[in-house]
């Protein structure tokens, strides 16, 4: 049995990728850049008016308040108008300022005089509500860096840039294996000693919200032979293999045997945590498996400790963890010395709670937890009022 943190750096030291996929932007959600991206355009590449109001050179208004409307140009006009002394181009957002006028009035600070064709100005800012050229980037600047996560916003730039397809590390796939003759899937009538199976619904979802896919889901008696031709068959169709259940030590546990008959290296097997001690972490050649226990809040506890910055890691983030703080206890807890605890908790606005139902098979605390707070190996008491480390759950 190792510490957790031993075991986070086992994961990160072994996790590698290199596939690497050109895509279009609009299915980019969810992937990490491959390399640094350059802007290929100025932006704006013209001088762009920030608001609805009127284009003016600064000089003239020094002069006079009183200008003469001389044109008008819309977002989207591609008009070369030369500003003329004294007058005024009715312009709106996003359009073309003219090249010789260096100052926008927004339309609340004029009064328009009752031929229309005549405005006054009550006041003016030189070089106010003007976006200049190469104001967000210019040519050739780096705008993203490799690793970015790519999301709404990320996604906005490149289009902005006209950016149409980009490199970014292809994600896995994922098989997830469940053991145990004691689960039924959903929909079949419940029988005495049967329990539903509910981790693979988990561990989809989870994976939904990383904006990964299922590759396969499969299920296995407690049959070593069974067992072990499931991991064949998994392993060949995965970059990764999560099997749920049978990787503890007890009579009818046979995955971790099942995975040395796969040649898989085990790179550990336990961890000094609760929930989820017997975790089991393994590769072969490039694939990667995780042992996951079967009581299903061990399952999502690891998942969200271990498998989620495991797949952050090969899909090529640079952020990989859970968003991680510091938060002050709202209820006093206690434990012994040894191992380190992951609580189900709910953050508040200055504090945050553990739940009752702490238990590995329970999951009503999981249900409305949106964090996890991590109680350290060698801690015994933690006080109300005490900082604790808190995991946010993402939703």
């Amino acid at each position: 049995m190792i510490p957790v943190n031993e075991g986070k750096k086992l994961i990160q030291e072994t996790i590698y990728n290199d596939q690497i996929i050109e895509i279009e932007i609009s299915k980019a959600v969810g992937y990490a850049l491959a390399n640094d991206l350059y802007a290929p355009i100025n932006f704006p590449s013209f001088q762009q008016s920030a608001m609805d109001g009127y284009a003016i050179r600064y000089e003239d208004f020094l002069e006079s308040n009183s200008f003469i409307i001389q044109d008008e140009i819309q977002a989207g006009d591609d008009k070369n108008i030369l500003l003329e002394k004294g007058k005024a181009i009715r312009i709106f957002t996003g359009a073309k300022v003219p090249d010789n006028a260096d100052t926008v009035v927004q339309q609340e600070a004029i009064e328009k005089i009752s031929n229309l064709k005549t405005i006054l100005i009550h006041h003016a800012s030189f070089n106010s509500n003007i976006r200049g050229i190469g104001s967000q980037c210019k040519f050739n600047d780096l705008v993203l860096k490799k690793n970015t996560a790519l999301q709404a916003g990320t996604i906005s730039l490149l289009a902005n840039l006209g950016i149409e397809k980009i490199n970014v590390f292809q994600k896995p796939q994922i098989c997830i294996l469940n053991t145990g003759k004691e689960l039924l899937k959903l929909g079949q009538p419940l029988q005495d000693g049967k329990v539903f199976e509910s981790n693979s619904f988990s561990l989809v979802h989870a994976l939904k919200q990383m904006h990964v896919e299922i590759t396969e889901i499969s299920w296995v008696d407690d049959d070593l032979e069974k067992t072990k031709q499931a991991i064949e068959k998994a392993l060949s169709r995965c970059d990764f293999l999560f099997v749920t259940g049978g990787v503890s030590v007890g009579d009818y546990d046979f995955v971790l045997e099942s995975l040395l008959q796969n040649n898989v290296e085990i790179i550990f097997h336990k961890l000094k945590q609760k929930p989820g001690k017997p975790l089991l972490f393994g590769k072969r050649e490039n694939k990667y498996i995780f042992g996951l226990p079967g009581n299903p809040a061990s399952v999502l506890t690891c998942f969200y400790q271990y498998v989620y910055p495991a797949l952050r890691q090969f899909i090529g983030f640079s952020s990989v963890d859970l968003l991680k703080m510091k938060m002050p206890l709202s209820n006093y807890y206690s434990k012994k010395v040894g191992l380190t605890h992951f609580l189900k908790a709910i953050v508040h606005e200055h504090s945050v709670e553990i739940l009752d139902h702490q238990e590995s098979y329970k999951m009503n605390s999981f249900a409305v937890a949106n964090a996890l707070v991590k109680i350290d190996a060698e801690k015994e008491v933690v006080e109300k009022g005490e900082l604790v480390n808190v995991y946010l759950l993402p939703f």
